[in-house]
């Protein structure tokens, strides 16, 4: 995907995620090969309900300005000098018009 310039300048982040892959017999994620995005992360604490119905806090939103299937038992990676910088995926949702554009985009909470 080719972003406008002025776009770029909006996405000044990078973000790793590597896909959830399975589960092994001692109970430890495997995961796939790390993809690199563009993206957003601003820090936004947000009460929400995680996967397990527990309530939880968000720190971090990370905005993808694409529809990307994740799922949430990926791990993400944070740029540098976020704490923690592989914070679990709290949710993952498609929205729309992000960044006063009419751009379809994936939202990640952590």
């Amino acid at each position: 995907m080719s972003l406008d310039k002025a776009l770029e300048e909006l996405l000044p982040d990078e973000i790793t995620i590597e896909p959830f892959k399975s589960v092994t017999s001692g109970q430890a994620s495997t995961y796939g090969t790390a993809v690199t995005y563009k993206a957003q992360v601003v820090s936004e604490y947000r009460r929400m309900i995680g996967r397990d119905g527990r309530d939880v806090v968000s720190s971090a939103r990370v905005l993808i300005p694409d529809r990307v299937h994740i799922d949430p038992r990926s791990r993400i990676t944070l740029p540098a000098g976020w704490v923690p910088q592989q914070p679990p995926i709290l949710s993952v949702k498609p929205v729309g018009g992000v960044i006063g554009m009419h751009l379809d985009s994936t939202e990640i909470m952590c």
